[in-house]
């Protein structure tokens, strides 16, 4: 009777150790193969895609959203936001994510805040790329970008020619536009 108590509690002591490692197990062998893998160079591990996910938004807009704007302008300039949380209504969450093929990870967050009337009340925003960033980003031709003032096109100012000037002067009315027609003179 001794004996079979004996062995009862020897088998469940080794049964809890054996449970008990098989986590310690499971590491061991993954970080060996992590680690067996770190020396290989790049170029001979498998391929992997980059992987873009959720909303890509550019400082040029972000730079084009106003207070007082309506959702619907919101969505119609940067998309449907990738989350609109039933518990903060008044919050809209544009999140882009871009995992590299090599293990590197880029977050970029832009949040919309609307008031009661679905206007636009504030927003916060981390640096996003310009344009041609953001293709190049795609494109992997670089790795990360430097936040830099989106190129804005401003036209330049027409001269204006000092007879017109005069004649705006003496009848208090703004210089009127000359349209080239076809024939390229001037109406």
């Amino acid at each position: 009777m001794l004996k079979r108590q004996i062995l009862l509690l020897a088998a469940v002591l080794t049964g809890a150790a054996g449970l008990s490692g098989c986590t310690t197990v499971t590491d061991t062998v993954s970080s060996a193969w992590d680690g067996a893998t770190s020396w290989v160079p790049y170029v001979l591990k498998p391929y992997r895609a980059d992987v873009h996910q959720g909303n890509l938004v550019t400082s040029e807009m972000a730079l084009q959203l106003e207070k007082g704007m309506t959702d619907a302008q919101v969505q119609f300039l940067l998309g449907v936001p990738l989350v609109q949380d039933q518990f903060h209504e008044g919050r809209w969450d544009y999140v882009y994510y871009l995992q590299r093929g090599d293990g590197d990870t880029q977050i970029r967050r832009l949040t919309v805040y609307f008031n009661e009337d679905r206007r636009v009340d504030h927003w916060t925003s981390d640096p996003m790329p310009d344009e041609q960033q953001a293709d190049q980003l795609i494109f992997g031709t670089i790795r990360s970008f430097e936040p830099r003032p989106p190129k804005v096109f401003v036209p330049a100012a027409q001269p204006a020619t000092a007879q017109t000037e005069s004649a705006s002067q003496e009848s208090g009315t703004a210089p009127a536009e000359s349209v080239p027609q076809k024939d390229g003179t001037a109406r």
